[in-house]
């Protein structure tokens, strides 16, 4: 038997082994690395008193084109809810909903208000806030 013949036979082999097992992978590695609409960054939470809310993240449109800021006022005064000062609106007791922004390619920060309003009182809410595509 010739020594070569022997070699080129295991190599070969061991090439459509490799062959294989990598066209098995890379489906599961494209589907795994693969874009989606899903949130890059999320923050969730409740806050009540008469303080208000406000909370500062620095975000990047790396992680989402654009920044969601949702409440649910589950207390008895009023809030309005503002991200970097814009966007303004002002939710009634039991009422939820939620306001954009766009996110700068630059990291920035960006300031999530919910205060009572007209006149203040203790305000009650849940919160979201999602970085989105």
């Amino acid at each position: 038997m010739n020594l070569k013949f022997v070699f080129k036979g295991v190599v070969s082999s061991a090439l459509v082994v490799c062959l294989i097992a990598g066209t098995s992978i890379i489906p599961a590695f494209a589907e795994s690395t693969e874009s989606s609409s899903k949130d890059y960054a999320a923050k969730s939470g409740s806050h009540s008193g008469t303080a208000g809310f406000s909370t500062t993240y620095k975000l990047s449109s790396a992680n989402g084109k654009n920044v969601n800021f949702w409440i649910k006022n589950t207390g008895n005064v009023s809030v309005r809810i503002t991200i970097n000062g814009d966007q303004k609106r002002t939710l009634a007791p039991g009422k939820s909903g939620h306001i954009s922004a766009p996110v700068g390619s630059l990291s920035s920060e960006y300031k999530f208000k919910a205060v009572p309003t007209p006149n203040g009182g203790d305000s009650s809410i849940d919160y979201r806030i999602a970085q989105r595509d």
